[in-house]
């Protein structure tokens, strides 16, 4: 359960903005800010809910459940998925909850992750502006924001949601597409590229290679069926229905 601790958000590579970029990231952050809203609340309208179990090293350590749905991200027709986990799956510790926006062309609109580690409370926000991308990390007595490359070749990704991972499968490629994952609750950037494959059943299976490797399935609607992380032993998979929802 240690890889899954929370970490202190760290960044690097933060850019020095001139008068005019530093009122635009004013502007972000102020868009970033109007675009919070009660994750848990959302998820609970949410249709064609599926469960996932989550193991590392052959044990089980969590549960997620996720939603991946029709949207209109500022005003424009595109996806949102939201999305709760909790470790372990009964009397957690460690909670999360995230709803991710994107556009047609599958760009950040929007991204909000709401972490419960042991009471303490911390949200994350996130908005795509151009090749820019703003996030904005708030806590109990603190706030932070920071500004990092984006563009629509980047997926924001953590160490403990896993249907996150259903925005690299529109994205991936037959010939393999290069594309940057952020991890904005712990400061982490790869670079790595997520081929497109044909699977049985009609499925559609990405192989990860590079600075992020594994496996996913998704089915033809897009969600998140397995996922395989061989460099932290983790696999995920759907959960059989019936199984019972994780008691806080």
């Amino acid at each position: 359960m240690s890889s899954l601790a929370m970490r202190p958000s760290a960044f690097s590579g933060i850019v020095t903005m001139t008068s005019r970029a530093a009122a635009n990231r004013v502007t972000a952050l102020a868009l970033v800010s109007a675009l919070t809203l009660p994750v848990a609340a959302v998820a609970a309208q949410g249709s064609g809910e599926v469960a996932l179990v989550v193991k590392q090293n052959g044990r089980e350590i969590g549960r997620e459940r996720f939603t991946l749905r029709d949207s209109r991200a500022r005003d424009v027709a595109g996806s949102m998925l939201i999305s709760t986990a909790h470790y372990p799956a009964t009397t957690p510790t460690l909670t999360l909850s995230a709803t991710v926006e994107r556009t047609p062309e599958h760009a950040l609109a929007k991204f909000q992750m709401d972490v419960d580690s042991s009471g303490s409370g911390t949200v994350i926000l996130a908005a795509g502006s151009g090749t820019r991308l703003i996030v904005r990390t708030v806590a109990k007595g603190s706030e932070a924001g920071r500004e990092l490359p984006g563009g629509p070749d980047v997926v924001l990704l953590d160490d403990a949601i896993f249907s996150l991972y259903v925005q690299v499968v529109d994205l991936a490629s037959p010939s393999g597409s290069s594309l940057t994952a952020v991890f904005p609750r712990t400061g982490r950037r790869a670079a790595f590229t997520a081929r497109r494959e044909a699977a049985a059943g009609g499925n559609i299976r990405v192989v990860l290679g590079g600075g992020l490797s594994g496996t996913l399935v998704a089915d033809a609607r897009g969600r998140l069926i397995s996922l395989e992380l061989p460099g932290s032993q983790i696999a995920v998979t759907r959960a059989d229905d019936g199984q019972p929802a994780p008691s806080r």
